[in-house]
């Protein structure tokens, strides 16, 4: 059985991408015409791949497993120096398209787009960040380098070119997916305003809130900043002043009004209604008769 780096595998190919020294661009597309085990070295970075046809062994501690990856995406952030090594049988193929960035970026502007990645130190099956099934038009771009006849300068801008379209692609992908998360999450929230509304004399805090909107305290405070451009705290506050303004048109007493809206004590709803209103609610019922 053959073993060496990946760098002596006849079609391996490393560039660096122009608009970031640190970053780059590594690709390989080798039939193995005998048993080979391959030591792939990553630096520190946020791995990108996208593989074509690969079937391989992958090892880790406890020795060698067989793994199908292929025409799936990878996304590992390695924090430190690490190697893995890949057993290919005779006669496989192996197609990857893999992009670095440095960790820097994957700080600033793609981790909100990588919701619940994980960091590794080591690039193992049961510790990848993120793993999926290949977009169609993406794949088509790796497909079309792997294809690719090019030589010299030609071939140097056209794998740069395709690796661009590759990483605009992918990260335009995880927007629209954390848009319609972002949608789905705040239909939910405005669903459970909208009941609170028509329940105010309930109690409600923000992790009630959170658990009939099906979501965590972090991302309803959030939210609801955006939803109605205040906290939760001064939205109800606001919502239940306004609920007492209309009741107080009808003939319900200035108690019973304080129950209907959540308050426990009246003397409690007084104060804060005339905080807001500038008249107790007796006041402002009577200057409705004037």
């Amino acid at each position: 059985m053959l073993s060496h780096p990946v760098e002596n595998v006849a079609t391996f190919e490393h560039l660096n991408l122009d608009f970031d020294s640190q970053s780059c661009v590594r690709i390989v597309n080798h039939r193995f015409p005998e048993e080979t085990e391959i030591e792939n070295y990553f630096m520190p970075g946020l791995y990108i791949s996208m593989l074509g046809q690969c079937r391989c062994e992958t090892f880790d501690d406890d020795g060698y497993k067989s793994c199908d990856y292929s025409y799936k995406y990878i996304v590992a952030a390695v924090e430190e120096a690490a190697i893995s090594k890949l057993h290919f049988p005779s006669n496989s193929i192996w197609q990857t398209f893999s992009i670095m960035l440095p960790l820097n970026q994957f700080n600033e502007y793609i981790l909100p787009k990588l919701k619940g990645i994980t960091t590794a130190t080591t690039i193992r099956k049961d510790r990848l960040a993120e793993s999926g099934p290949v977009p169609r038009d993406i794949l088509s771009c790796c497909e079309a380098v792997w294809q690719c006849t090019f030589q010299g300068v030609e071939r140097e801008l056209f794998i740069k070119a395709k690796a661009l379209e590759v990483l605009s692609l992918f990260l335009h992908k995880r927007h629209e997916q954390d848009q319609n998360i972002l949608t789905s999450r705040v239909m939910k929230l405005q669903n459970s305003l909208n009941y609170i509304q028509s329940h105010l004399s309930e109690e409600w805090t923000l992790a009630s809130v959170s658990r009939m909107a099906g979501s965590n305290p972090t991302y309803v405070k959030q939210d609801i900043k955006e939803l109605v451009g205040s906290s939760f705290r001064d939205w109800l506050k606001k919502a239940r002043i306004e609920s007492a303004l209309e009741q107080l048109t009808g003939k319900d007493s200035i108690s019973e009004i304080a129950h209907n809206i959540g308050f426990r004590s009246q003397a409690h709803f007084a104060t804060l209604f005339k905080q807001e209103i500038g008249l107790s609610p007796s006041d402002f019922r009577r200057s409705l008769a004037i």
